[in-house]
Parts: C-alpha cells; structure tokens; sequence
C-alpha cells in the first residue's frame, strides 16, 4: 500500500495540486487596516477587540481565519491561521511599527513589526504578535459557580524574507506559534478533569517558495511548507497531547494565450500529516487542471480536482472547479462558484476552528460532493452597491463541535472533560441572502449584509448512535451583520458594528439545547495626531448580552480598551 501512495504522490506532484479549505462555523468576514505593516508571512492575528481601520492608507492584503467576524467575538475562540501581508509597502518610509492596546479582562493586544533589509531586490522583516486575555466570565446558565477564569496568551513571532531576482521571487518565511490556554468551560456542577491547568500548543512554520514575474510566456510557482506541532497534554492531564508533523508541496504552471485574461494551466499540492501515536496519518493529493478565458469583466474558469486521499483507507474522488463571471452592463454582472472536495480536518486545521477541541483523537475527514455560490453584483445607482447570493452544499460526514461531558467507554469513566467532541452527519446546507453598501455621504462607509440559512441533515451519530431530531449544532439559522464607518475629520474617525445570529442550537447531556442569540454591539474611536502617532478606543458587547460562543464556553460581557499605534 505505500508503494500505491509513492506512486499517486509522484504522479499528482507533477501534475500540481490545490490544497481544499475545511469548511467552518460562524464564516463571516474581519477587515484590518494600518498605515504600515511589516512582513508577516505565513501568520496572523485574530484579536479579542474589535479592529479599526485608520484613515488614509492604502489597504494591506491581510488573509484571516475564517472562522473570524467583522464584529470580533469578544472571546478568542481559534488559533491564528496562517496569512499574507504584502510586504511591498510603498506609502510608507518608516522600517518600524508599534501597536498596543489594553482593556478590561486584562486584555491585551499588540504587534511589533520592523523591516531589517529593504531594498530593490531584497526585504527581510521581523514581526512579533502578542494577544491575551485574563479574567472572570459569567456563564450563561444559572450554575454554581456562576463564573470561571478564562484566559489565553498567544505570542508568535516571525521572520520573513523576499529576494526578487531578473526572473523570479524567492521568500523564505520561519515561524514560531506558543499558545497557552485553559478549558473554561461550564461545568455543570461535575469535577473538571483538567482543572484549569494551562493547556500549551506549539507550532513551528518553515517554508521556502518561488513564484516567477508574470509573463506572455510559461508562469510558474511552487513551495514547500513544513509545520511541527504539540500538544502539552491529551485525553488525561499527565499524558502526552497530541504531536506530529504537517508537509504540504505544491506547484502550479499556466500558459498565456489570446487576451492577458485567458490561460490554460495545472495546479496540485501534496499533502501530508505525520502523528506521533496511534493516531491515523492523513495524506492528500490533488491534481487540478483548468482553462480560464474571457476578460477582467466576462470570465469562465473551467477545471476539475481529481483527489487521491488516505486517512486509514484509500479514497478518489473528481470534484469541479468552476467560476464564471458574465458581465451584464458596466456595473453589474453575475456570478457563480462550484467547487467540491475533502476537508482534511487535520489537528492544526481543528485548532483554528476553536482551540477548545479535544487534545487527543483524530477529526474524520468530510467530502464535499458540492460546494455553489451564485448571485448578482449589481452597482447601476451611483453611491451604492447590492449584492444578492445564494448557493447549496452537501458534505458527507460533516462535523459538528459539542461539549464533550462523558465519553462512553473511555479512559477515566464517570470523569467529564471539559473540551469540545466533534459529532457527524452528512449535511445539506442551503442559504440566501442580500447585500448593500453605501458610501453616500463620502464620509460615510456602510453595508448592511442578511444571511438565511437552510439545514437539512439525514442524521448525526454520536458514539456510533444516531441523535433523534439531530440539528446543525452551532452553525446560526439567520445571521445579519451591519458596519459602518464615519470620517468626522481627517483625524478622527468613528465605527460601530453590529452582529446577529440566531436559531442556534447544541447538545449536551443526552437532549438539544437552544443556543441564546448571539447580539454583538461594537463601537470605536480613532484620533490620528500625526503621520508617526494615533491613539484609538473601542468597545464590545454594548448591548451587556450573555451568550455562549460554544455551548458552555460563554463570551466576554461589556469590555472596553484604549491603545496607542506609533510607527518610527
């Protein structure tokens, strides 16, 4: 068998690969602006604070978990997730970067970034993110204690190097992730098992990729990426968590022809992780070929994923991989995605959706037989801009994440574990929804986005037995965000923003139980003395709502910070 995997790997690596994104819970969507950003390859931050954007730059292309909000939960639920931040930064001639905010909770959140090397042919930056939290949150349910200490620190700090020759681009990226943790949960007037003790994870990135100056010609581009990563302790308090290694290789080729939009090329990655224990290896290749034709306005990208994956058994799957664009007048136009393919559920992965998962067991991998976007951008009235969308997927095996309690039939019976335990089935999901935005006054920057979703679920076991009236535990029925931004001056600006997500669900202890609404109120103010200096202040959950994040994990209450960014 792993002469067959030897072979599926050396024939998708020369065919290329995409690596397939795991869906997750609560997708919306967090913008984060600043006058100047350092290199910072290969990480980011997701802060417990709302971000503010600050007046007159230009935007940094910034990549965040997408777990993540554009109201931020008051509460980090997820380790930061690997991202971009262009490292060309031409509205700025300062090398350092300085950010630092403080609140209650003990909140605290900041980033220091400074560029090392710059020059025609060569950047090398240094960046260091610090977020934490420290301090007493009530739980939703009438429990005694009523409250419990929830607190994380996570420090990362990274080296990020660009060398841009006659024909290419070379980066080398070194990271290093050390998060510290406790399992705050409720816990319903059981022992905890793990007692507050700080759970640790670490997580080491190297990577090495090349990508060449586009031409009319051949274009390629390729890398190799290589994580090492622990887990403190796992299933028990004195035993080892989880550790292994991630590898994933990629190379990518396309070839120009007719118009600068159209192209035929191949993708591919290979994909791999090591656990050290009995957990099973998971393995991914993927090889994606494609023709894009048209222009910047009318497109279609035809293509397809033919996936060879292996966690415990041998797994093909052919999947589409479509985009089509049509422009129907200058303004407007219509669009539509269809994708499919595995989520690989893999431990990182995991962890990113919400640190609290278990330490210890593998997450079954879930296949998409389809994954459709569609809607129409419409912008024909000056000022403003509607987007209306819908779309379908259909996952097998799909997971959903639960307050563990008791596992049957495990290591320490009768002791509850205060982590969160996936449950599967295979789910149907459908949704529509509306966009508008406005930017009418010119001060003034608005949206208003709506969100309906549609579940269906053919069942859900957990512990091998099927749950009666199983729902899409933590995934919201209708989800509403609104978000504004207002110049007051040309150096003060002003946000607020606010988040709605209702009809959620979990289960616990045998039965559902109904999630309160999640009603996030967030405000912030901007003062910018000078090029060099800017003071902010923020606030969250303005509304003092009580809900969960997760079932038993309950948010922050009202918490308020101040803060300072100076750039040298």
């Amino acid at each position: 068998m792993k002469k067959i995997y030897i072979v599926i790997a050396a024939l998708a690596l020369s065919a290329g690969s995409f690596a397939q994104t795991a869906d997750s819970l609560l997708r919306r969507q967090m913008e984060l602006e600043r006058d100047f950003n350092p290199t910072l390859p290969d990480a980011d931050k997701i802060n417990s604070l709302p971000a503010l954007r600050e007046p007159s730059v230009q935007k940094a292309n910034t990549n965040y978990s997408t777990w993540a909000g554009r109201t931020t939960p008051p509460l980090e639920i997820a380790l930061s997730r690997p991202g971009n931040i262009m490292t060309v930064i031409p509205y700025s001639r300062k090398k350092g970067y300085l950010s630092f905010n403080a609140g209650n909770y003990a909140n605290l959140d900041g980033i220091f970034g400074y560029r090392l090397v710059e020059n025609e042919k060569n950047n090398l930056a240094f960046t260091f993110l610090h977020n934490s939290s420290n301090g007493n949150i009530k739980y939703v349910q009438d429990v005694e204690p009523a409250s419990n200490k929830a607190r994380f620190t996570d420090n990362e700090g990274s080296l990020g190097y660009r060398r841009r020759a006659d024909a290419l681009t070379l980066s080398l990226d070194l990271s290093y992730l050390n998060s510290l943790f406790n399992y705050y949960w409720n816990r319903f007037g059981n022992e905890p098992l793990y007692n507050d003790e700080n759970q640790s994870i670490g997580v080491l990135n190297t990577k090495v990729g090349i990508a060449s100056h586009k031409t009319d010609r051949l274009n390629y581009r390729g890398y190799v990426n290589f994580r090492n990563f622990s887990a403190k302790y796992g299933d028990l308090p004195g035993s080892e968590g989880i550790r292994g290694n991630e590898v994933s290789t990629a190379a990518g080729f396309d070839k120009p022809f007719g118009n600068a939009q159209s192209k035929f090329g191949i993708d591919g990655e290979i994909f791999a992780t090591f656990y050290n224990g009995d957990l099973s290896d998971y393995f991914l290749s993927n090889a994606a070929p494609y023709i894009i034709f048209g222009n910047s306005g009318t497109y279609a990208r035809l293509g397809a994923d033919a996936l060879f994956q292996s966690s415990g058994d041998l797994r093909v799957r052919v999947a589409p991989n479509v985009k089509l664009q049509w422009a129907v007048t200058e303004h407007s136009s219509l669009y539509a995605d269809i994708h499919g393919g595995f989520g690989n559920n893999t431990f990182l992965e995991m962890i990113r959706e919400s640190r609290y998962i278990r330490p210890y067991g593998n997450v079954r991998p879930s296949y998409s037989v389809i994954d459709m976007n569609a809607g129409a951008k419409i912008g024909e009235i000056s000022g403003f801009r509607i987007d209306v969308f819908g779309g379908f997927k259909k996952t097998d095996d799909e997971h959903f994440l639960i307050l563990n309690g008791q596992d049957a039939g495990g290591n320490a019976p009768g002791v509850y574990r205060e982590v969160l335990r996936p449950v599967y089935g295979d789910l149907s999901h459908a949704h529509i929804g509306g966009m508008i935005r406005s930017n009418i006054p010119a001060q003034l920057d608005i949206s208003l986005r709506v969100k309906k979703n549609f579940y269906n679920l053919r069942y859900i076991s957990m512990d091998d037995e099927r749950i009666d009236d199983p729902k899409a535990y933590n995934k919201p029925g209708l989800e509403v965000d609104l978000r504004a931004a207002f110049s007051l001056t040309d150096h003060l600006k002003l946000t607020a923003n606010y988040y709605f997500a209702g009809d959620r669900w979990s289960y616990y202890d045998g039965t559902n139980r109904e999630m309160n609404n999640i009603n996030d109120l967030n405000a912030g103010a901007l003062y910018r003395i000078n090029d060099s200096f800017s003071l902010n202040l923020r606030a969250n959950n303005l509304l003092f709502q009580k809900y969960d994040v997760w079932y038993g994990y309950p948010a922050q209450g009202l918490n308020a910070s101040g803060g300072f960014t100076f750039r040298f």
